[in-house]
Protein backbone atom coordinates (compact mmCIF):
# COMPACT_ATOMS: atom_id res chain seq x y z
CA UNK A 1 0.00 0.00 0.00
CA UNK A 2 1.23 3.66 -0.83
CA UNK A 3 1.97 5.36 2.26
CA UNK A 4 -0.14 8.92 3.27
CA UNK A 5 2.93 9.81 5.65
CA UNK A 6 3.67 13.43 4.94
CA UNK A 7 7.10 13.98 2.46
CA UNK A 8 9.10 16.63 3.83
CA UNK A 9 10.99 18.78 1.73
CA UNK A 10 14.01 20.85 3.75
CA UNK A 11 16.30 21.29 0.66
CA UNK A 12 14.03 23.60 -1.42
CA UNK A 13 15.32 26.96 -2.15
CA UNK A 14 11.45 28.32 -2.93
CA UNK A 15 8.27 27.95 -0.65
CA UNK A 16 6.89 24.04 -1.39
CA UNK A 17 5.39 23.77 -4.84
CA UNK A 18 1.80 23.56 -5.69
CA UNK A 19 1.66 19.70 -5.45
CA UNK A 20 3.43 19.07 -2.12
CA UNK A 21 0.08 21.24 -0.61
CA UNK A 22 -2.34 19.14 -2.05
CA UNK A 23 -4.10 15.73 -0.22
CA UNK A 24 -1.89 12.62 -0.44
CA UNK A 25 -3.62 9.40 -1.35
CA UNK A 26 -3.29 6.05 -0.80
CA UNK A 27 -4.01 4.20 -3.72
CA UNK A 28 -3.37 4.00 -7.23
CA UNK A 29 -6.32 3.94 -9.66
CA UNK A 30 -6.65 -0.06 -11.26
CA UNK A 31 -5.85 2.18 -14.81
CA UNK A 32 -3.33 4.18 -13.21
CA UNK A 33 -1.63 1.22 -11.54
CA UNK A 34 -1.71 -0.62 -14.92
CA UNK A 35 -0.50 2.45 -16.98
CA UNK A 36 2.78 2.76 -14.43
CA UNK A 37 3.46 -0.97 -14.47
CA UNK A 38 3.19 -0.98 -18.55
CA UNK A 39 6.57 1.31 -18.27
CA UNK A 40 9.22 -0.44 -19.88
CA UNK A 41 11.91 0.39 -17.71
CA UNK A 42 9.47 -0.17 -14.49
CA UNK A 43 8.08 -3.47 -16.17
CA UNK A 44 11.75 -4.78 -16.47
CA UNK A 45 12.25 -4.17 -12.19
CA UNK A 46 11.50 -7.27 -10.57
CA UNK A 47 8.31 -8.02 -8.88
CA UNK A 48 9.58 -7.11 -4.95
CA UNK A 49 11.45 -3.80 -6.25
CA UNK A 50 8.37 -2.78 -7.83
CA UNK A 51 6.24 -3.53 -4.85
CA UNK A 52 9.03 -1.78 -2.35
CA UNK A 53 8.95 1.36 -4.70
CA UNK A 54 4.87 2.22 -4.93
CA UNK A 55 5.18 0.84 -1.08
CA UNK A 56 6.97 4.06 -0.35
CA UNK A 57 5.32 6.29 -2.38
CA UNK A 58 3.18 9.10 -2.59
CA UNK A 59 0.12 9.59 -4.71
CA UNK A 60 -0.33 12.90 -5.67
CA UNK A 61 -3.24 14.01 -8.68
CA UNK A 62 -2.30 17.43 -9.84
CA UNK A 63 -4.13 19.87 -11.79
CA UNK A 64 -3.12 20.79 -15.58
CA UNK A 65 -0.30 23.77 -15.39
CA UNK A 66 0.63 22.82 -11.57
CA UNK A 67 4.44 23.46 -11.36
CA UNK A 68 6.27 20.03 -10.22
CA UNK A 69 9.58 21.68 -10.07
CA UNK A 70 11.86 24.73 -11.13
CA UNK A 71 14.88 24.95 -12.32
CA UNK A 72 17.57 26.14 -9.99
CA UNK A 73 15.32 24.25 -7.25
CA UNK A 74 17.44 21.76 -4.84
CA UNK A 75 15.98 18.59 -5.45
CA UNK A 76 13.60 16.38 -2.82
CA UNK A 77 12.03 13.87 -4.58
CA UNK A 78 11.54 11.62 -7.45
CA UNK A 79 8.35 11.19 -9.26
CA UNK A 80 6.66 8.69 -11.92
CA UNK A 81 4.26 9.11 -13.73
CA UNK A 82 0.49 7.22 -13.51
CA UNK A 83 -1.84 9.12 -15.72
CA UNK A 84 -1.57 12.78 -17.65
CA UNK A 85 2.01 14.33 -18.85
CA UNK A 86 4.48 16.19 -17.30
CA UNK A 87 6.45 18.82 -19.78
CA UNK A 88 10.14 19.20 -19.06
CA UNK A 89 11.48 22.34 -20.33
CA UNK A 90 12.70 26.12 -19.07
CA UNK A 91 11.86 29.70 -19.97
CA UNK A 92 14.13 31.28 -22.91
CA UNK A 93 15.32 34.78 -21.85
CA UNK A 94 13.53 36.30 -25.36
CA UNK A 95 10.01 34.64 -23.05
CA UNK A 96 9.63 31.92 -24.76
CA UNK A 97 9.89 28.56 -23.53
CA UNK A 98 12.06 25.42 -24.48
CA UNK A 99 10.41 21.69 -24.42
CA UNK A 100 12.89 19.15 -23.77
CA UNK A 101 10.59 16.61 -23.38
CA UNK A 102 7.12 14.96 -22.21
CA UNK A 103 7.29 12.59 -19.58
CA UNK A 104 3.86 10.23 -20.04
CA UNK A 105 2.58 7.11 -17.88
CA UNK A 106 4.80 4.61 -16.84
CA UNK A 107 7.66 7.07 -17.27
CA UNK A 108 9.70 8.53 -13.77
CA UNK A 109 12.02 11.80 -13.27
CA UNK A 110 13.38 13.40 -10.98
CA UNK A 111 16.18 10.62 -10.14
CA UNK A 112 18.93 12.73 -12.00
CA UNK A 113 18.50 15.97 -9.73
CA UNK A 114 17.83 13.44 -6.60
CA UNK A 115 21.20 11.17 -6.87
CA UNK A 116 24.19 14.24 -7.44
CA UNK A 117 22.75 16.74 -4.97
CA UNK A 118 22.70 19.40 -7.55
CA UNK A 119 20.59 22.02 -8.49
CA UNK A 120 17.91 20.97 -11.04
CA UNK A 121 18.02 21.86 -14.56
CA UNK A 122 15.08 22.15 -15.97
CA UNK A 123 11.30 23.34 -15.12
CA UNK A 124 8.99 20.38 -14.53
CA UNK A 125 4.80 21.19 -15.15
CA UNK A 126 2.20 19.06 -15.21
CA UNK A 127 1.02 19.60 -19.05
CA UNK A 128 -2.66 17.97 -18.20
CA UNK A 129 -4.39 16.58 -15.25
CA UNK A 130 -1.91 13.97 -13.81
CA UNK A 131 -1.44 11.01 -11.10
CA UNK A 132 2.12 11.12 -9.44
CA UNK A 133 3.80 8.39 -7.24
CA UNK A 134 5.88 10.56 -5.15
CA UNK A 135 8.91 9.33 -3.45
CA UNK A 136 11.38 11.87 -1.46
CA UNK A 137 14.92 11.62 -2.02
CA UNK A 138 15.88 10.04 1.59
CA UNK A 139 13.47 7.39 0.55
CA UNK A 140 15.01 6.37 -2.88
CA UNK A 141 18.26 6.79 -1.61
CA UNK A 142 17.33 4.15 1.25
CA UNK A 143 16.12 2.06 -1.31
CA UNK A 144 18.55 1.97 -3.27
CA UNK A 145 20.67 1.43 -0.79
CA UNK A 146 18.61 -2.20 0.45
CA UNK A 147 18.33 -2.89 -3.43
CA UNK A 148 21.60 -3.45 -5.64
CA UNK A 149 19.18 -3.59 -8.57
CA UNK A 150 17.44 -0.29 -8.60
CA UNK A 151 20.88 1.00 -8.26
CA UNK A 152 22.21 -0.44 -12.05
CA UNK A 153 17.99 -0.01 -12.97
CA UNK A 154 18.89 3.79 -12.65
CA UNK A 155 22.15 3.58 -14.14
CA UNK A 156 20.42 1.95 -17.23
CA UNK A 157 17.76 4.86 -17.35
CA UNK A 158 20.26 7.67 -17.55
CA UNK A 159 22.38 5.98 -20.47
CA UNK A 160 18.92 5.51 -22.42
CA UNK A 161 18.32 8.84 -21.87
CA UNK A 162 21.70 9.99 -22.62
CA UNK A 163 21.54 8.31 -25.85
CA UNK A 164 18.36 9.88 -26.67
CA UNK A 165 19.85 13.21 -26.12
CA UNK A 166 22.81 12.27 -28.41
CA UNK A 167 19.90 11.36 -31.27
CA UNK A 168 18.31 14.41 -30.34
CA UNK A 169 21.05 16.32 -30.70
CA UNK A 170 22.53 14.59 -33.73
CA UNK A 171 18.62 15.80 -35.36
CA UNK A 172 19.07 19.30 -34.09
CA UNK A 173 22.09 19.50 -35.80
CA UNK A 174 22.38 17.31 -39.16
CA UNK A 175 18.51 16.96 -40.27
CA UNK A 176 15.99 19.36 -42.18
CA UNK A 177 13.13 21.03 -40.19
CA UNK A 178 10.70 18.33 -41.73
CA UNK A 179 12.31 15.45 -40.50
CA UNK A 180 12.99 16.54 -37.12
CA UNK A 181 9.00 17.32 -36.96
CA UNK A 182 8.05 13.59 -38.05
CA UNK A 183 10.46 12.21 -35.78
CA UNK A 184 9.02 14.55 -33.15
CA UNK A 185 5.48 13.11 -34.30
CA UNK A 186 6.89 9.67 -34.38
CA UNK A 187 7.92 10.38 -30.33
CA UNK A 188 4.59 11.80 -29.22
CA UNK A 189 2.45 8.94 -30.97
CA UNK A 190 4.77 6.12 -29.62
CA UNK A 191 4.46 7.55 -26.01
CA UNK A 192 0.68 9.17 -26.23
CA UNK A 193 -0.90 7.16 -29.22
CA UNK A 194 -4.43 5.38 -29.07
CA UNK A 195 -5.68 3.95 -32.53
CA UNK A 196 -8.86 4.46 -33.92
CA UNK A 197 -10.89 4.75 -37.33
CA UNK A 198 -9.12 7.82 -38.55
CA UNK A 199 -5.58 6.54 -37.25
CA UNK A 200 -3.49 7.41 -34.39
CA UNK A 201 -4.45 9.79 -32.36
CA UNK A 202 -2.11 11.59 -29.61
CA UNK A 203 -3.68 11.87 -26.66
CA UNK A 204 -1.97 15.07 -26.17
CA UNK A 205 -2.63 18.63 -26.61
CA UNK A 206 0.40 20.11 -28.36
CA UNK A 207 0.56 23.63 -29.59
CA UNK A 208 2.37 24.54 -32.91
CA UNK A 209 4.46 26.85 -30.49
CA UNK A 210 5.49 23.78 -28.01
CA UNK A 211 6.05 21.67 -31.29
CA UNK A 212 8.44 24.08 -32.58
CA UNK A 213 10.26 24.59 -29.21
CA UNK A 214 10.56 21.25 -29.02
CA UNK A 215 12.06 20.46 -32.93
CA UNK A 216 14.62 23.74 -32.27
CA UNK A 217 12.30 25.56 -35.39
CA UNK A 218 10.58 28.76 -35.48
CA UNK A 219 6.60 28.42 -35.58
CA UNK A 220 6.20 30.03 -38.76
CA UNK A 221 8.34 27.46 -40.34
CA UNK A 222 6.57 24.24 -38.59
CA UNK A 223 3.93 25.80 -39.74
CA UNK A 224 4.98 25.15 -43.17
CA UNK A 225 6.50 21.63 -42.65
CA UNK A 226 2.65 20.51 -40.93
CA UNK A 227 1.13 21.67 -43.53
CA UNK A 228 3.49 20.01 -46.21
CA UNK A 229 2.67 17.33 -44.29
CA UNK A 230 -1.01 17.68 -44.02
CA UNK A 231 -0.97 18.38 -47.87
CA UNK A 232 0.35 15.06 -48.50
CA UNK A 233 -2.01 13.25 -46.15
CA UNK A 234 0.38 11.93 -43.55
CA UNK A 235 -0.95 13.99 -40.68
CA UNK A 236 -4.20 16.06 -38.98
CA UNK A 237 -5.54 17.64 -36.48
CA UNK A 238 -8.78 16.77 -34.88
CA UNK A 239 -9.60 19.32 -32.33
CA UNK A 240 -6.43 19.91 -30.32
CA UNK A 241 -4.64 16.60 -31.13
CA UNK A 242 -2.45 15.47 -33.71
CA UNK A 243 -3.41 12.04 -35.69
CA UNK A 244 -1.23 10.15 -37.65
CA UNK A 245 -3.03 9.08 -40.94
CA UNK A 246 -0.68 7.19 -42.58
CA UNK A 247 2.55 5.90 -40.18
CA UNK A 248 4.53 4.75 -43.37
CA UNK A 249 4.02 7.43 -45.22
CA UNK A 250 5.57 9.28 -42.05
CA UNK A 251 8.28 6.78 -41.27
CA UNK A 252 9.18 8.17 -44.66
CA UNK A 253 9.63 11.64 -44.13
CA UNK A 254 11.41 10.82 -40.30
CA UNK A 255 14.06 8.68 -42.09
CA UNK A 256 14.75 10.94 -45.61
CA UNK A 257 12.52 13.98 -45.18
CA UNK A 258 10.32 15.97 -46.83
CA UNK A 259 10.99 17.20 -50.66
CA UNK A 260 9.82 20.11 -51.60
CA UNK A 261 9.08 21.67 -48.05
CA UNK A 262 11.37 24.83 -47.68
CA UNK A 263 13.10 25.17 -44.70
Amino acid sequence: MLTAEPIELPLLRRPLPAWATLPAHQELRLGEKAALQAGPWFAGLSPGLRDAILSRGQVRRVAAGVRIGSRGDLSACWFGVARGAVRLGTALSDGRSFTLDFVGPGQWFGDIAAIDDRPSDLDAVAHMPSTLVVLAKPTLRELMDQHAELRDALLQLNCQRLRRMFRRFEELHTMPLAQRLARQVQRLARQFGHDGPEGTRIELDVSQAELAASVGGSRQRVNRAWRAMLQQGLVERSGSRLVVVDEAGLAQVAAHGLEDCPE
